[in-house]
């Protein structure tokens, strides 16, 4: 019987911030074992691109941007983007309220300004440098941009609430009030658990024969959707709360030691 492992990328499969910048070998090797099983692996994330680090192994999926984006096997399933009415609402918005943006696209990004603090301290994080290529457009416009995520940054939680207030209640925002403050925003449509459901039952994959592995609040819906929620241990306790097993962090290999030890898979 066919079955399918979902996968987070940031704090899952990698964890740029202490330097683990590619999956493990352990985790390289676990997933390459399952899918020569026949079983299939996808990547779903809050990225609009799956990064470089994670293109040699060979997911047979990815669902990007929070489930606005799916591809399996090279076919486009959707490709939810922001027009331009909407990115305009969301500059307004964002200056309004003293924050700085990201808005990805697969293959690109855009920022409202890439000398900003905190979209320089953005890019350390999750990129592990600030440098931006020469090859970037700064002349972009709203009317070419076609972006399925716009990662929203603040100085405080403040404005970041302010901003959600008067964002549309019916799009997809993942908030982050403490720490690196930030917002997650998509156009309405598939969340990231929706569109991992959407595409097992697309691939008549029973329910329990599905799996998520995950760290972030934006998991949580993943984690229930599937037959076998996995939370990795450097999650939050509210997040442990909402899968069926716990395995170690991602630093410690904690895919392979849930597929060798927890999940008889």
């Amino acid at each position: 019987m066919t079955k399918i492992a979902f996968f987070d990328i940031d704090g899952t499969l990698i964890n740029v911030p202490h330097q683990l910048l590619k999956p493990t070998e352990k985790t390289i090797e676990t997933l390459s074992k399952f899918q020569n099983e026949g079983h299939y692996i996808v990547v779903a994330s809050a990225r609009g691109e799956m990064p470089e680090s994670l293109k040699e192994i060979p997911f047979d999926g990815f669902i990007g941007c929070d489930g606005g984006y799916i591809v399996f096997h090279d076919e486009v399933l959707l490709d939810n983007i922001f027009t331009v009415e909407q990115l305009n609402l969301q500059n307004s918005i964002y200056e309004a309220c003293h924050g700085q943006y990201i808005m990805s696209e697969h293959h690109n990004s855009f920022f409202s300004d890439k000398n900003g603090d905190l979209i320089k301290k953005h890019l350390r994080l999750y990129r592990g440098s600030d440098e931006i290529g020469e090859d970037y457009n700064d002349d972009w416009r709203f009317q070419t941009v076609k972006a399925n995520t716009v990662t929203a940054l603040f100085h405080s939680a403040r404005d970041l609430h302010e901003a959600i207030d008067m964002l549309p209640d019916n799009w997809a925002i993942n908030a982050y009030d403490t720490g690196h403050i930030r917002m997650d925003v998509h156009p309405p449509g598939f969340s990231k658990g929706q569109a991992c459901q959407y595409l097992y039952q697309k691939l008549g994959i029973k329910k329990e024969d599905t799996y998520a592995f995950g760290d972030g609040e934006n998991d949580i819906e993943m984690l229930e959707l599937v037959g076998t929620g996995v939370v990795m241990d450097n999650a939050s306790e509210v997040v442990k709360q909402h899968g069926d097993v716990v395995t170690l962090s991602v630093d410690e290999d904690g895919i392979a030691y849930a597929f060798q030890n927890l999940l008889n898979l």
